[in-house]
């Protein structure tokens, strides 16, 4: 199974889809004259993102997500620049090509938003998670009673008997 990949001046070539995403991310990158570093991904002609760069297992095979015989662009993500505050920002998708529509520029212009704000949206809540306080157990009200625990309400522990009881009951009534 094989898909188009374009990119340039309406250059494109063939692709194998049998197999990881790694692997063809790898060889699309190549393809391009994209060095190792670079980030990438592939978007189909409407502009949908593939997000092979955010995948937890880039090993699965690319046929599972990729259509054979459809047409994808080869795109650039860029992020904030390294060392500063918003290093991990995602600033654009920039399709690999030398005339791209600008329906295509502005899809991904959108998912691009998208994904940033969810970003900032997940470090506040994490940030939030660190700066709440955790009240003690101590203070909390119990739910059957309706008291505190400082308010003297005590539960006994039910009594355990081991071995040694029975035996030294036994014993007792011998």
């Amino acid at each position: 199974m094989f898909i188009f990949i374009k990119h340039g001046d309406n250059q494109q070539f063939l692709a194998n889809i049998n197999c990881s995403v790694l692997l063809l991310l790898h060889y699309a990158r190549r393809k391009v004259g994209l060095p190792k570093t670079e980030t990438i991904d592939l978007c189909d002609e409407t502009g949908t993102m593939k997000l092979f760069f955010l995948m937890k297992t880039p090993g699965d095979y690319a046929n599972k997500f990729l259509t054979a015989r459809n047409t994808y662009y080869v795109c650039k993500v860029e992020r904030g620049a390294p060392g500063t505050r918003v290093e991990s920002a995602y600033k654009a998708f920039v399709p690999l090509l030398k005339n791209p529509e600008p329906e295509l520029i502005d899809a991904l212009r959108t998912q691009c938003d998208l994904l940033e704000r969810s970003r900032v949206k997940m470090l506040r809540i994490q940030e939030a998670k660190k700066v709440v306080p955790i009240e003690s157990s101590v203070n909390l009200t119990s739910k059957s009673s309706g008291r505190s625990d400082e308010e003297g309400t005590t539960r006994r522990a039910p009594v355990l008997k081991t071995r040694a009881d029975f035996v030294s009951r036994k014993d007792k009534h011998r």
